[in-house]
């Protein structure tokens, strides 16, 4: 998919623009920070993990295939680099710690138990995504969170089409499993 203003900017970049660069980021730093948290389950790993997606993409822009959807480019660059630290961690399980401060649902017109309710299901929900295998973990927060095809998910990650399906279709199964044993041991 063809986008003019990111093709705009990369042009800039690869001309020297430095400032071009910093839009780029800024345009899709929100985006590649949630996608790492989401898959180390750390905040600080995640925001360090994102830094270096950029300071990759930077050093190898002139590689860039601008045939390609530079979103996707960069998500495939963040996918690397989060498996390459979930590997080097050894994967271990990790305990999440989550500030709210920044993925807080709106409350107006919400009232305070929905609020909770809301923030409730968002910490299940990312406690069970770290409980997936990476694969999983990677292609079920690529698909259903940042809306990624199937298409692009393969491309991104170099898996077939019907892997990332497989994938994509055991990690719902396992995060349903997930939630309703966490939704028991909630009433328990």
């Amino acid at each position: 998919m063809f986008q003019p203003e990111d093709q705009s900017l990369i042009a800039r970049v690869l001309r020297g623009d430095k400032d071009a660069f910093g839009a780029l980021t800024a345009k899709h730093r929100d985006a590649i920070y949630s996608f790492a948290f989401r898959m180390i389950g750390d905040r600080e790993q995640a925001y360090d993990a994102s830094q270096e997606v950029f300071i990759r993409a930077y050093t190898r822009l002139d590689t860039f295939d601008q045939s390609r959807r530079f979103r996707s480019w960069l998500f495939a660059i963040a996918a690397n680099i989060c498996t390459d630290l979930l590997r080097r961690r050894g994967n271990r399980a990790t305990i999440l710690a989550l500030d709210w401060t920044s993925d807080r649902p709106e409350v107006d017109g919400v009232s305070p138990l929905e609020a909770v309710t809301k923030m409730d299901l968002q910490s299940s929900v990312a406690a069970a995504l770290q409980r997936l295998g990476e694969a999983e973990r990677t292609v079920v927060i690529l698909k259903h969170i940042h809306g990624f095809t199937y298409e692009e998910i393969s491309e991104m990650t170099g898996m077939p089409v019907g892997t990332a399906k497989s994938h994509a279709h055991r990690a719902r199964r396992k995060l349903a499993k997930l939630l309703e044993q966490a939704e028991l041991e909630d009433a328990g």
